[in-house]
C-alpha cells in the first residue's frame, strides 16, 4: 500500500498528456516501472534489513552489538563473492577486490537517475513544439475531445481546427514570399518560422527516445554486469526458456558474499570473514531482467515508428495516399472519377494542395490528429481544408486568365503598332512621288517634303500644265498632299480657263476716249 502512496504522489504517475504510444510507453509507462523498482529497493533497504551476516562462533564470543555492527559494516562497504568450490584463505587482497561488488548500495538512484533520463525526450517536444504557432498539444486535445461524439460539437470542433490551421498555414507562406534576409542567413536560427519547424522537432524527439533507451540498454549492462558477461541478459533469458537455472550460479547476482572486517583487543587487531546474504539481490536480479527485456523490445518498437515516420513525411507518394483516401471517404465528386484524364487532375490537384498548401508541417499534422482522433473526425479536417485550397486556386486560376487575355490584348496592339512603325520607316527612306494622272485621283497619304514639291512643281511645268507654280514650300511642310493637290488643281484650273478665253475671244480694240 505504501509502494501505491508514494507512486501517487510523484508527477511521472500522474495521467499522461495527449501523446503517440511511442512516447507514451518511454515517459509514462518506462518511467513508472523504474520508479516503482526503485520505491521497492529503497523499502528494502532502509526499512528493513538489507544484508544479514553470519558470526563465527569460535573464537572471541560476539555479541548483538557486535552483530549489528558487522551488518552495518559490510552493507556500507563492499563485500565479495566466492563460489563454494574455491577456497577462500587461497585469495589474496588484490583477488578479492577484484571480486568485490558494490552496485546494491546505489541501486535504487540508478533506477531513478534513468526514469528521468525516460522523461528528456518528451520535455523537450512540449518545449520546442510550443514554440510553433501550430500549437499541437491544443489541436489535441481539441480533436480527441469526447464531446465529439454529438454532431454540432464536433462540426464547431472542426471549423475551429480548420481556422487555426488555415492561419498556421497562411503566415508560413507570407514568411516565404517575403524572403526575409534574416532567413536567409541565419536558417538555423530562425528554423522556427519554417514550414517543417513541428515535423523536425517531433522526429528529433523520437530520435532522441531510440538513443536514450540504447544508451539505458548500455548502462545497465556496464552498471550490474562485468564486460566478460555482457550477454547475460540474453543467456539468462534463454535459460528460463528452456528451464536452465545454471544462470543463478554466474555470481553476478549472488545471493551470498564474503565480507571482512576488523576488531581491535588489548591492542592488536584482529581480521575476521563473515558470511552474508544480500536478501537485495534478489530484487536487483529480478528488475535487471525485466528491465534488459523491456527495454530491448522498446528498441525496437521505437526503431520502427521512427522508420514508419521518416517514410511517411518524406515519401511523396505515401502523403498523397493518406490525403487521396481521406478526401474519397468524405464523398467528394472530383475523386469519383474514374477516367485516366480525371484521375490524373485529381493527382495534380492532391499535389498542389500537399506541397503549395499544406507541407510539411500540415500532413504531420494531419497524420498526428489521425493517430488520436477517430476517423470521421479526420475525414471531416482535411474535406474543410481541401474546399478552402480548392477556393484559393479558383481564384487563383481566374486571376491567371484574366492577366493572360489582357497580356494578349497588349501583345496584340504591340504587333500592330510595330507593323505601323515598320511601314512608316519604310516610306521614310523611299517616299512615294505620284505623277500628275494620279495626283488628282489617288493623293498620297504622308505628308509632303521639302524635295517632293520641288519634284512634282518641276513635272507640272515642263507639261506645261501652268505657267507658274508659286507654292510657297514652308507652307507644305506641315501640310497634308491632299490639301496641297486641291490649291493645285484649282490654281491650274484658272490659267487654263484664261488661255482658252484669250483663244477663242476676238481681241477687242482698245477704247479710246476722246
Amino acid at each position: 500500500m505504501m509502494i501505491f502512496r508514494v507512486m501517487h504522489a510523484v508527477p511521472y504517475s500522474n495521467q499522461a498528456p495527449v501523446q503517440d504510444v511511442i512516447a507514451n510507453l518511454h515517459s509514462y509507462f518506462t518511467c513508472n516501472l523504474l520508479i516503482g523498482l526503485a520505491v521497492l529497493l529503497s523499502y528494502k533497504q532502509f526499512g528493513g534489513r538489507p544484508i544479514e551476516c553470519m558470526l563465527p562462533l569460535t573464537g572471541i564470543s560476539f555479541n548483538k552489538a557486535w552483530e549489528q555492527y558487522a551488518e552495518t559494516y559490510c552493507w556500507s562497504e563492499d563485500t565479495y563473492y566466492v563460489s563454494f568450490n574455491e577456497t577462500v584463505e587461497l585469495f589474496n587482497p588484490q583477488q578479492k577486490r577484484d571480486k568485490r561488488i558494490s552496485y546494491y548500495q546505489w541501486m535504487p538512484f540508478f533506477l531513478l537517475f534513468q526514469a528521468a533520463c525516460f522523461k528528456v525526450p518528451t520535455l523537450i517536444w512540449k518545449y520546442f513544439g510550443s514554440q510553433s504557432g501550430m500549437r499541437v498539444g491544443e489541436v489535441l486535445r481539441l480533436a480527441t475531445n469526447e464531446a465529439n461524439s454529438d454532431p454540432n460539437t464536433r462540426k464547431a470542433n472542426i471549423q475551429a481546427l480548420a481556422m487555426h490551421l488555415k492561419g498556421a498555414l497562411k503566415f508560413h507562406y507570407r514568411l516565404k514570399k517575403k524572403n526575409l534576409l534574416p532567413h536567409k542567413f541565419i536558417r538555423c536560427l530562425n528554423i522556427k518560422y519554417s514550414s517543417y519547424y513541428v515535423a523536425v522537432i517531433y522526429i528529433f524527439s523520437k530520435t532522441a527516445f531510440l538513443i536514450n533507451v540504447l544508451g539505458q540498454t548500455e548502462l545497465l549492462n556496464r552498471y550490474l554486469i562485468p564486460s566478460a558477461q555482457k550477454n547475460f541478459g540474453l543467456w539468462a533469458w534463454f535459460g528460463i526458456w528452456s528451464g536452465n537455472r545454471t544462470w543463478e550460479e554466474s555470481g553476478l547476482f549472488p545471493r551470498v558474499s564474503l565480507c571482512d572486517f576488523e576488531v581491535r583487543e588489548m591492542g592488536q587487531t584482529t581480521t575476521h570473514t563473515v558470511q552474508c546474504v544480500l536478501l537485495l539481490n534478489v530484487f536487483t536480479e529480478k528488475a535487471f531482467m525485466i528491465l534488459w527485456a523491456w527495454y530491448n523490445v522498446l528498441s525496437l518498437i521505437t526503431l520502427a515508428n521512427l522508420t514508419t515516420w521518416f517514410f511517411g513525411l518524406l515519401n511523396p507518394r505515401s502523403q498523397a495516399h493518406f490525403i487521396i483516401n481521406h478526401l474519397e471517404m468524405s464523398g467528394d465528386k472530383a475523386f469519383l472519377a474514374d477516367t485516366p484524364e480525371g484521375l490524373k487532375e485529381v493527382q495534380i490537384q492532391v499535389d498542389k494542395f500537399i506541397d503549395k498548401y499544406l507541407r510539411t508541417d500540415g500532413i504531420f499534422i494531419l497524420k498526428l490528429i489521425a493517430q488520436h482522433a477517430d476517423v470521421v473526425f479526420t475525414t471531416d479536417l482535411i474535406a474543410e481544408l481541401w474546399m478552402h485550397h480548392y477556393m484559393i486556386e479558383d481564384k487563383r486560376q481566374n486571376i491567371f486568365k484574366e492577366i493572360q487575355l489582357t497580356e494578349d490584348k497588349w501583345k496584340e496592339k504591340l504587333r500592330r503598332l510595330e507593323a505601323i512603325e515598320a511601314r512608316s520607316r519604310q516610306s521614310e527612306e523611299e517616299p512615294y512621288i505620284p505623277k500628275l494622272a494620279n495626283l488628282h485621283q489617288n493623293p498620297s497619304p504622308y505628308m509632303v517634303r521639302r524635295e517632293s514639291v520641288q519634284s512634282i512643281t518641276s513635272e507640272l511645268k515642263r507639261h506645261r500644265s501652268v505657267e507658274d507654280v508659286s507654292v510657297p514650300i514652308g507652307d507644305y511642310e506641315s501640310s497634308s498632299d491632299e490639301e496641297y493637290m486641291t490649291a493645285n488643281s484649282r490654281r491650274g484650273s484658272r490659267q487654263s480657263a484664261k488661255r482658252r478665253g484669250s483663244r477663242t475671244s476676238p481681241e477687242k480694240p482698245p477704247v479710246k476716249f476722246s
